[in-house]
């Protein structure tokens, strides 16, 4: 493939928050050839922006393109990418370096600030994400909230044998865990 597109973005509720990225590699027909949205954990705006574009990076060079155009709405870090601007956070500086790596391993790359309307797909990816994450953290909640009330009504005989299936239930996980990490 002789050019691919990379819209990247990042997406957090605080600073630091629970964080998501969205990745859209497309070819310069428009045609879109991977999308990936996924939580990551707590970070902050600039740490979600800078890990959606490793991992966008990351994607690209599996298809060695020629030339790689990566597009961001977060202009701190085109101009961080583009030398013009030092991030002054460790932690940033570190996911910058890698990304220049990574931009490096392109024959020719360019990194582009755009509207937040042009990023718009890449940005739903990660709200999409964080929506999900919500959603199953209430759900979980809720799930808890339940199995304690259930437990506090049971007699001690009963909660000794949920006890005895809990602790079976965990060994077997684990059985299955290193059986399928040596397979």
């Amino acid at each position: 493939m002789r050019k691919l597109f990379l819209s990247a973005g990042g997406a957090a509720r605080g600073d630091p928050a629970v964080a998501a990225i969205g990745v859209v590699l497309s070819d310069p027909q428009g045609r879109v050839l991977e999308r990936l949205g996924k939580c990551i954990g707590r970070a902050t705006p600039e740490v979600a922006e800078y890990r959606a574009i490793l991992e966008g990076l990351r994607l690209a060079l599996q298809r060695q393109p020629e030339e790689l155009v990566l597009f961001t709405d977060n202009h701190q870090v085109v101009n961080q990418l583009n030398g013009t601007l030092s991030p002054r956070d460790p932690a940033v500086q570190h996911l910058n370096k890698l990304a220049q790596e990574l931009l490096r391993r392109f024959p020719r790359a360019r990194v582009n600030y755009v509207d937040h309307e042009v990023s718009r797909a890449a940005r739903r990816l990660a709200e999409q994400a964080l929506h999900e994450e919500r959603r199953t953290e209430r759900e979980r909640q809720i799930l808890r909230q339940e199995i304690l009330a259930f437990l506090d009504a049971l007699p001690l005989e009963d909660l000794k044998r949920v006890h005895a299936f809990l602790l079976s239930f965990q060994s077997e996980k684990a059985d299955a865990h290193r059986s399928s990490a040596g397979a």
